[in-house]
C-alpha cells in the first residue's frame, strides 16, 4: 500500500516527505535558473542619466528652431563664431518647451534645468519660471551646414525618453509612450540600426523642409519601427540633423 498523507497528522509519511523535499529543491533550482536566464538574456542598459530632482543652472543663447535649444559656448571661448555645444530643451512631463521659450528666441538667458544625457547627447528639462535674461552676452553663430544626401536605416524615438528618462527608451515596448511624447512636442530623434555611425554620430534630430520642425503627429505611425530613410544630413554646432519628407516614409512591408 502506498503512503497516504492525512492533513491532521503532524508529519507526512517518510517516503512522501522525501519526495516533497526533492521536489521543492528541484523547483527552487528551476526558478533560479529561469531567473538567471532571463537576466543574462537581456541587453545591457544604456549609459544614460536623468538628474531628477537635481536642477542645475545653465547659461546660453536660446534658439527655437527647429526645436528649442540652449547654445552654450565652450569654456574659455567668447568670440563670435566660436564653437558651442547644444542642449535640447523640454518641459516637464510629455511636453516640448516651445511655450516656455518662445519670447526668449535669440536671447541670452540663465535657467535651471535637470540634465538628461546619453553618450554625450544632452538635454535639459527646464524648470518653469526659472528663465532670466542676461544682457550683453556674446553672439553665437547658429548656421546649418549641409553635409549632403544620405540613406540610413534605423528607428524613430522621442528624444526625451531615449536620452535618459526611460531605460530602455526604444523598441516596440516603448512605442505608445514615444507616440504621446512626440504628440506633446518632444523633438523626434532617429537612431541608426545597431548603433551604426554616420558622419561620427548614431543619433539625429529629424527636421522637415528648410530645416524646420516637423508637425508633432507627422511621424506617429512610424515610431518604434525599423525603417530606411532618404535624407539630407545637416549639422549645427555638434548637433546633426536628418532633413526628411515625412510623406515619403513607408513601412517596411509596404515597400
Amino acid at each position: 500500500m502506498s503512503d497516504f498523507y492525512i492533513g491532521y497528522l503532524l508529519k507526512a509519511p517518510s517516503a512522501l516527505g522525501r519526495f516533497l523535499r526533492k521536489a521543492v529543491v528541484w523547483l527552487g533550482l528551476l526558478a533560479v535558473t529561469a531567473a538567471l536566464t532571463l537576466v543574462l538574456g537581456q541587453g545591457p542598459f544604456a549609459h544614460s542619466t536623468f538628474e531628477y530632482g537635481k536642477p542645475r543652472t545653465f547659461e546660453g543663447m536660446v534658439v527655437t528652431q527647429p526645436y528649442p535649444s540652449l547654445l552654450v559656448l565652450y569654456r574659455g571661448n567668447s568670440s563670435p563664431g566660436d564653437k558651442f555645444s547644444q542642449y535640447l530643451l523640454v518641459a516637464p512631463g510629455k511636453h516640448g518647451a516651445g511655450s516656455l521659450l518662445s519670447r526668449f528666441a535669440g536671447r541670452h538667458v540663465r535657467l535651471q534645468g535637470q540634465l538628461i544625457d546619453r553618450d554625450g547627447e544632452a538635454m535639459l528639462e527646464v524648470v518653469p519660471g526659472s528663465i532670466d535674461l542676461i544682457p550683453g552676452s556674446a553672439e553665437i553663430s547658429e548656421e546649418f551646414r549641409d553635409l549632403g544626401p544620405v540613406t540610413v536605416a534605423g528607428e524613430i524615438v522621442d528624444s526625451k525618453c531615449f536620452l535618459g528618462v526611460m531605460n530602455p527608451g526604444s523598441g516596440k515596448v516603448h512605442r505608445d509612450c514615444a507616440a504621446r511624447c512626440l504628440s506633446g512636442g518632444i523633438p523626434p530623434l532617429f537612431i541608426t540600426a545597431n548603433g551604426e555611425s554616420l558622419s561620427g554620430s548614431s543619433q539625429f534630430l529629424l527636421v522637415g523642409r528648410n530645416g524646420k520642425a516637423l508637425e508633432s503627429d507627422s511621424l506617429r505611425e512610424f515610431v518604434a519601427e525599423q525603417i530606411t530613410v532618404k535624407a539630407e544630413l545637416l549639422q549645427r554646432g555638434e548637433a546633426k540633423f536628418l532633413q526628411i519628407d515625412p510623406d515619403a516614409l513607408r513601412h517596411a512591408d509596404k515597400d
